[in-house]
């Protein structure tokens, strides 16, 4: 396998020597964990309960079992399931097995899981024990290896193997390889697998550690999924780092969050905007005892600056905000000594080792203060785009990245955002192409034209909304629009949310591309930007 393709032999010189990259893995840490602290609990989930040693154990467990059942190094294993113990444990058993672990988002619907596997090709996938799996299954085709999650002693029977089995350190990746992959929608709206090698996620984590004073008193809660950009860094590559203990949430709600925190002393929450927003509308969180919480973690979507403040004062934590993309990764965060103002409005400093430059239409760099595209490089970067080699040398032909978001740097280094560059709405934490939603409802027999936006909404984040230029005489209700989008294999969070019939699409002075600036415009002032769910959600 070769080194991802944008880090040159002078920038993995350089960031060896600055410390940024260690030959080390994830499972590195929970070895060394087990060695000091081997009765200490590492891992609270729905699943059980596990120490520091039971954890490696089960770890070193599985990846004998992968070997077992023939698996070979650099075949792909595909993981789609809930946050569990078992969950975690395979994906670092693949580390040691040396199986590439592919990330799927449990909201995925088949037609994008078709998508992605028929690039990949893996060799196998683990999926949740029940209903829910067996309907997942089907989305994978002739895929031969079948492993079920949840179901009493995970997917191999804890006599299946003898537990005290250890793979040869010969079958691991190299620190510049890809380990694992995960998903992410680019500007074309067609998911791809991004490339994630082991040096780079944790020294993104080592950076979180300083920035959140983590130790081994820490107990950090995975509310998102452990796959989701924050989650993975905070309680995959940060927590163990730290010695701090894991809590997964397989699903959340406000009532079993702060149970949690009351039984299990959490200190740290991993969250995205909706989350808080469904957290601080519970009329019963002021009765409940949150002390032990000292901070809480947003990234995906900005939050509002009243919201934030509501997180800091009602809960009495400190919020801690960050800024990356898919295709990059962790790129800047706040942290827990930055003054209040920055906490709540910005997303911090480039984390350590990063380069920021901030550069105008033609590519220049613009001075301290000015905004323009932001554009960056650094130690902590995913790799580049599975399969496509193409893809992954334009986006990096100048080894700096250009993000899809407006910022500017101020004197002190904090970043400011200051819009987006690109369309992607970003609702809930899940980034949407508005270019897939218009190619897909084009086909609908109602639609003659059609442009889609993001409305800014205050728990969301954004919802999408869709103008519709109606054909001939007809008009397509929102439900239908839906319908005809779910019976092609839409994911749900991908649906309208609100549609305005049009005469006719306002266009750019070249008459070449849709003013999407000037629909906003309209809906503004409209005065109304309400929203309501798409009426075939469940």
């Amino acid at each position: 396998m070769a080194r991802v393709a944008r880090y040159t032999e002078d920038l993995i010189e350089a960031y060896v020597a600055g410390g940024h990259w260690t030959p080390a893995y994830a499972v590195d840490f929970w070895r060394e964990n087990a060695s000091r602290h081997p009765e200490r609990q590492a891992v609270w989930a729905p699943d059980g309960c596990f120490t520091w040693l039971e954890s490696i154990q089960v770890i070193d467990h599985y990846a004998a079992a992968l070997h077992a059942d023939g698996w070979q190094r650099d075949e792909v294993l595909v993981l789609q399931a809930p946050n569990s113990a078992q969950l975690l444990f395979l994906r670092l058993a693949c580390e040691l097995a040396g199986v590439i672990s592919a990330l799927v988002p449990i909201t995925f619907a088949r037609a994008e899981v078709e998508s992605l596997v028929a690039s990949l090709r893996p060799r196998g996938v683990a999926l949740p024990v029940g209903p829910r799996g067996e309907s997942l299954r089907g989305h994978y085709g002739d895929v031969p290896l079948h492993y079920t999650l949840g179901q009493p002693g995970g997917p191999w029977p804890v006599g299946h193997l003898d537990a005290t089995q250890r793979v040869s350190s010969a079958w691991r990746f190299a620190p510049y390889e890809y380990a694992s992959v995960t998903t992410t929608s680019g500007t074309t709206g067609a998911p791809r697998w991004v490339e994630h090698a082991a040096c780079a996620r944790l020294s993104a984590g080592r950076q979180y550690v300083k920035r959140l004073r983590l130790d081994a008193d820490d107990v950090i809660c995975a509310c998102t999924s452990i796959f989701s950009g924050n989650c993975d860094l905070l309680a995959y590559h940060a927590a163990p780092q730290a010695g701090s203990r894991i809590v997964l949430l397989d699903a959340f709600t406000p009532e079993t969050f702060c149970d949690l925190v009351e039984s299990q002393g959490i200190t740290g929450a991993v969250f995205v905007p909706t989350l808080l927003h469904r957290l601080l509308d519970w009329s019963e969180l002021s009765t409940r005892r949150l002390s032990s919480l000292r901070f809480v973690t947003s990234f995906g979507a900005r939050l509002a600056p009243e919201v934030a403040e509501q997180v800091e004062q009602r809960l009495g934590v400190r919020l801690i905000q960050g800024y990356g993309a898919s295709e990059y990764g962790a790129l800047a965060s706040t942290g827990y000594d930055d003054p209040l103002e920055v906490r709540l409005r910005g997303v911090g400093r480039p984390l350590e080792g990063t380069e920021v430059e901030i550069r105008d239409a033609q590519g220049q760099c613009l001075p301290v203060g000015s905004t323009g595209r932001i554009h960056a490089r650094g130690p902590h970067c995913v790799g580049g785009f599975v399969h496509d080699e193409e893809a992954t040398q334009t986006a990096w032909s100048t080894s700096f990245l250009a993000m899809g978001d407006l910022g500017r740097l101020d004197e002190q280094g904090y970043l400011w955002l200051e819009g987006r560059a690109r369309d992607i709405i970003i609702r809930g934490g899940q980034n949407i192409a508005p270019l897939e939603i218009e190619g897909a409802l084009l086909g609908h027999p109602a639609v003659k034209d059609i442009a889609v936006v993001g409305v800014p909404d205050p728990e969301m984040g954004e919802r999408v909304c869709a103008f519709v230029v109606p054909a001939n005489d007809a008009q397509p209700t929102l439900d239908e629009l839906c319908s005809f989008m779910v019976k092609r294999g839409f994911a749900k969070f991908k649906l309208p949310e609100r549609h305005v019939l049009i005469d006719a699409l306002p266009m750019n002075p070249a008459g070449t591309k849709v003013n999407k600036r000037a629909l906003q415009a309209l809906l503004q002032a409209d005065g109304d930007l309400s929203t309501h769910p798409p009426p075939c959600e469940e």
